[in-house]
């Protein structure tokens, strides 16, 4: 093997580590890209764009940054052992950890969050609900705070973390790796707790959801999908005993924790984005449907259900309302009024005037009047990108 130049500051080709850090990282954005794409244009074409679209956006500039960082991480040593690293990667590998992991604490919080806004706007109504996803929220912030200003306080300047020649010289002064250890593994509990419950929570909705089983099925994989972020954390927890020995091949074991943390990361943008590509998909498939539909069926339909918007019961002649709610909260209300006659003879019969009511009396007293049927229902009914929720 050739020498290495002390001032190499890169590999000079990506392998094992170093290659499997660069491309899963890549191959996670792209898809993130995709999929957050779907999201954002699913929310912004139905005029349903919040706060959790907004956040999730944030999360995702985020991860780009992220994923930034942990590519020129690589090229610069993370994921190789130390025989393959000049003294310049060896500092600049560290460098690039401190800033990756920085960047890696920001995004995860946000990404929950939405996750965790998006399950509040479905569950508006469920207190215990909100008060667990508000507790989930609590600890995700918590969380971020002790791990960030923990990592910024290991050494005091931060660029201790990786010139070892500032703490040998006197001018930086950092914490033992103990203390580094007990932050990862603080961090790491946290977040298997988050991920699982974000994965979890959303079950106990699913059993309160008027939906076909074939849909609380498709729910129930996207959860497990959503599952597999607390996986990956669990994956990358047995590398965290490597910082005790920071000159046994440090940036070969750390670069693991790097590699499964980025893959944590995509798989919330994904599983955070599907269920509103699904009801993107959805919706097409239904214009789609419907657009082929026969004159006959639409009118039936229009003489079912008349809708009214923003809360307030609407008569439009039966005809289906066709106006836009600013947000998936948003209700209305809808009237179905059902008759039939006696003996399949006869019209459609409104019995709620008095020459009508006359009518009925006639006809009971001419034995006519038989199987005559009035129904009224007033009900409300929730507009949204989601299922309609009910109440135990």
């Amino acid at each position: 093997m050739a020498a290495i130049d002390p001032n190499e500051p890169y590999l000079r080709e990506l392998e094992g580590g170093s290659l499997s850090i660069f491309a899963v990282s890549v191959i996670g954005c792209i898809l993130s890209t995709i999929f957050v794409a779907l999201r954002t244009w699913a929310r912004v074409s139905s005029k349903t764009f919040g706060l959790d679209d907004s956040l999730m956006l944030g999360g995702f500039t985020i991860y780009i940054a992220d994923v930034g960082f942990a590519c020129e991480g690589a090229r610069a040593g993370l994921g190789a052992r130390d025989v393959d690293l000049s003294p310049k990667m060896q500092k600049d590998s560290r460098m690039w950890l401190i800033i990756w992991m920085l960047t890696y604490i920001c995004g995860l919080a946000v990404i929950k969050s939405s996750i965790c806004i998006t399950m509040l706007r479905i569950a508006n109504t469920m207190k215990w609900f909100r008060f667990a996803v508000f507790a989930l929220l609590a600890t995700t912030w918590a969380s971020w705070a002790t791990t960030f200003i923990g990592v910024l306080l290991l050494c005091r300047p931060i660029a201790g973390n990786w010139d070892s020649d500032l703490v040998l010289s006197g001018q930086a002064k950092c914490a033992t790796m103990d203390a580094m250890i007990a932050l990862s593994y603080t961090s790491t509990a946290s977040t298997i707790l988050t991920d699982l419950a974000c994965a979890v929570l959303p079950a106990f909705l699913v059993k309160n959801m008027q939906m076909a089983l074939r849909s609380k099925i498709l729910v129930g994989i996207l959860l497990s999908f959503a599952s597999l972020a607390s996986i990956s954390t669990m994956v990358r927890t047995p590398y965290i005993k490597y910082y005790r020995q920071p000159m046994d091949n440090l940036p070969f074991h750390i670069g693991n924790i790097v590699l499964w943390s980025n893959i944590e990361s995509a798989i919330g943008l994904i599983a955070g984005s599907i269920p509103s590509i699904r009801i993107l998909v959805v919706r097409n498939l239904k214009t789609n449907k419907s657009g082929g539909s026969s004159p006959k069926q639409s009118a039936h339909d229009r003489n079912i259900i008349t809708i009214g918007g923003s809360g307030a019961p609407s008569n439009n002649g039966g005809k289906r309302w066709r106006g836009t709610f600013k947000n998936p909260t948003d209700t209305g209300a809808s009237f179905s009024n059902v008759y039939t006659h006696a003996d399949g003879e006869g019209d459609w019969e409104r019995l709620s005037d008095s020459s009508s009511e006359t009518r009925r009396k006639q006809k009971k007293s001419e034995g006519t009047g038989r199987g005559e049927i009035r129904a009224d229902f007033s009900y409300e009914v929730e507009l949204s990108e989601r299922p309609i929720l009910v109440k135990d």
